[in-house]
């Protein structure tokens, strides 16, 4: 039944768990055609829900402007809509900002689905022709897939009352073509990868962006919807599993709410009670002229961008392990190692003999190290008294991974250390782990702000990064 887990109509709607959506209309909202009904126990029981009728058989395949075959299943799907706007179009841009900030490696990670959402086959027909100009390799490769969507998919749009009834009547359709596009795209991404992010066609982002986001896929537990932007439906990542139900959903409302107020309901209804918004963000609104014909969306995110990494070292794959026991989760570890914005924050003041290890994925020619702890806003928040030790090797337990045969590496001053030359120090041999150890009771909390390690095969070039 509609009303879930609920003992009656008026059990679920006292709960008020969809807002405005459950009003006195919602015994309309039961009686109609598209209803989705709910139940917990059994899984979804879908009823008509409008279009989804026609995905049905090689609709996929059809689907596919470019098909391809014998795609293995990645890690992430990024799904952008775009359609044609007033003399602008942002999508080369989002596509180049995406490239330009990834490597070849983390992209074998993901796919990029682009939904040409127009009605004008005339924009979509140029489309095709210039992503297949502009990016051969990675549409031949399967990484960029090119979808349309079928005109019998849509409705026809023509009783909107429901929604917003001060907005005009174009920005209503608008905003209700809108929710169908989200959900074809959900659905076609649904088998590709394990996660999906859904993005705008007017953003950008920074570099190591892939990696942070399959960091946090790690690092968070028991989420519906991870955030890598506050703004509308930017960033808003899932489990791939829970993209047909988002569908339905926002299918079953697309009259009434738009898909970027529908995901914060679903969230709720999958027992997620509140917003996960990763900080730093990692992506930008840039768009001045919105989808919708004569809408200036000049919308910036707040949270992007904050404390970016100055000295940009090689930082091989490695685990990051701490001693510290009261940690931010919002500041977690391996943000001050890895390649984008962010930084590392405890809660609490570390304590002599604390340590944070860094064990590399396969043992590395390390030249160069060097740690940066503090901000401008919280000068004290340093290591005030700590050292750096290099490891030949890595004991471990059930619990933690500790370095042994160590070479020391220098002390940190006015929390900061600057390792060179460390080649020369260690030989021939290869670094399995490095370890900073704090020697006395810090005062103050701890930021770590960038760890950046260096291998010799770009010290040989002479050159040596002064922070």
């Amino acid at each position: 039944m509609f009303w879930l887990a609920f003992e009656s109509f008026e059990e679920f709607k006292s709960t008020q768990m969809l807002g405005q959506c459950i009003d006195t209309d919602a015994r309309e909202l039961y009686g109609r055609q598209s209803l989705l009904a709910f139940s917990m126990a059994g899984g979804y029981i879908v009823q008509n829900v409008s279009g989804l009728e026609y995905l049905t058989g090689n609709w996929r395949q059809r689907a596919n402007v470019f098909p391809t075959s014998n795609l293995s299943t990645r890690v992430l799907t990024i799904g952008i809509p775009t359609i044609k706007r007033e003399n602008k179009t942002y999508i080369f841009e989002t596509l180049d900002s995406l490239f330009n900030c990834s490597t070849e490696k983390e992209r074998e990670n993901i796919y990029i689905v682009i939904l040409l959402a127009d009605f004008n086959k005339e924009w979509r027909d140029d489309m095709i022709i210039m992503l297949k100009q502009k990016y051969p390799g990675p549409v031949q490769t399967g990484l960029i897939q090119v979808i349309e969507a079928p005109t019998q998919f849509y409705p026809p749009f023509t009783n909107l009352h429901h929604t917003y009834a001060f907005h005009s009547k174009e920005k209503r359709k608008w905003r209700a073509k809108q929710n169908f596009d989200y959900a074809f795209l959900f659905m076609y991404s649904k088998p590709l990868s394990s996660y999906y992010m859904q993005l705008e066609d007017d953003v950008y982002t920074i570099p190591g962006y892939i990696s942070r986001i399959q960091n946090h896929l790690l690092f968070h537990r028991d989420w519906v919807c991870l955030e890598f932007s506050e703004l509308g439906y930017i960033g808003k990542t899932y489990h791939s599993s829970d993209l047909e139900k988002l569908a339905k959903m926002i299918l079953l409302f697309y009259v009434e709410q738009p898909g970027d107020f529908t995901y914060l309901h679903f969230n709720t209804l999958m027992l997620q009670f509140h917003r996960i918004i990763v900080q730093p963000t990692l992506f930008q609104h840039a768009g001045l002229q919105s989808s919708l014909r004569g809408k200036i969306q000049d919308l910036k995110d707040n949270l992007f961008a904050s404390e970016p990494k100055l000295f940009h070292g090689d930082n091989p794959p490695a685990k990051m392990l701490t001693t510290i026991p009261n940690l931010n989760p919002r500041n977690p570890l391996f943000t001050a190692y890895d390649m984008a914005n962010g930084i590392f924050w405890t809660k609490c003041a570390p304590r002599i003999n604390d340590t944070i290890t860094i064990v590399f994925d396969t043992p590395q020619p390390i030249d160069q190290v060097i740690i940066d702890t503090g901000t401008i806003n919280k000068p004290k928040d340093i290591l005030s008294n700590g050292r750096l030790d290099a490891g030949f090797s890595v004991v471990k337990n059930h619990t933690s991974s500790k370095c042994s045969q160590d070479v020391f590496l220098g002390t940190f001053k006015d929390g900061k250390i600057n390792a060179t030359n460390v080649a020369v120090k260690l030989g021939c041999n290869k670094v399995h782990c490095l370890s900073i150890t704090v020697t006395k009771n810090q005062p103050y909390w701890l930021i770590l702000r960038e760890i950046a390690v260096f291998t010799n095969n770009l010290s040989k070039t002479g050159k040596i990064v002064n922070p």
